[in-house]
């Protein structure tokens, strides 16, 4: 008993005085220790030390973290935590230890900045995602205060190492672009051929008679004759003189 009591001292000198819901999620922790240490007594205090796992841990405490937390992060390997963004506040329970912390980005990197006011509707973090290679927890933060004439919060974002606790700036990448589609693409349409209007004084006018065209084939025009070549006539010698006798 006298173990338990100090465990829950230990407890309650880290967490703020100002989180009084995560304090008081802690301390059902150590109430359901207690009392499944008391009936399984062979076995020993359930938070006590060794008994109750680190599986084991996390499971009994995501069952009693405060109404609208969201999980961030859930570690049974070495790192053996449990992060869960509540009212602005990134919170970590140590399975190991079974003490729960608030993660304060700034008192890990003076650097960081993140503006707290729980009495304005925008403050504190953000959002708090999981990295994909699940090394990391992004983090947005706000950092100043949002007047009436600014048109967007200014906010920071940085990434958390859950091995080392360590804090950096972090920048995100910039969004993929969407692939297109082949059948999103969009062709351009044959020409359409335009028929040739037919004159108005071409067209028939109403009552005539119009006669069927003759389609049958007309007969191939015939050669002309080549006329014969005329001999050519040549001037006769001096001295000689044709001489025309009439007929008789």
């Amino acid at each position: 008993m006298k173990e338990y009591i100090k465990k829950l001292q230990e407890l309650l000198k880290q967490v703020n005085k100002k989180h009084l819901i995560a304090a008081a999620a802690a301390v059902v922790i150590f109430i359901l220790g207690f009392i499944s240490g008391c009936s399984c007594s062979g076995r020993g205090g359930a938070f006590g030390g060794k008994n109750l796992g680190v599986t084991e841990a996390l499971d009994s405490f995501a069952q009693v973290i405060p109404e609208g937390s969201q999980i961030v992060a859930r570690f049974t390997d070495n790192r053996h935590s449990l992060f869960y963004l509540n009212s602005g506040r990134l919170m970590r329970f140590n399975a190991k230890s079974k003490m729960l912390e608030e993660v304060i980005p700034y008192e890990i990197n003076k650097e960081a900045r993140v503006y707290y006011n729980e009495k304005d509707d925008v403050q504190g973090i953000l959002s708090a995602q999981l990295s994909d290679d699940e090394q990391f927890i992004i983090i947005t933060a706000v950092t100043d205060k949002k007047e009436d004439d600014d048109e967007e919060v200014q906010t920071a974002t940085y990434k958390l190492n859950t091995s080392s606790m360590n804090l950096l700036p972090f920048t995100p990448p910039p969004a993929k672009a969407a692939p297109v589609k082949k059948d999103s693409v969009r062709r351009s349409a044959a020409p359409v051929k335009q028929q040739q209007a037919i004159p108005m004084e071409d067209l028939p006018e109403v009552g005539d008679i119009v006669q069927p065209e003759d389609n049958t084939p007309k007969p191939a025009a015939e050669p002309k004759p080549t006329p014969a070549p005329q001999p050519e006539e040549k001037p006769a010698p001096r001295g000689q003189e044709t001489v025309i006798v009439p007929a008789q």
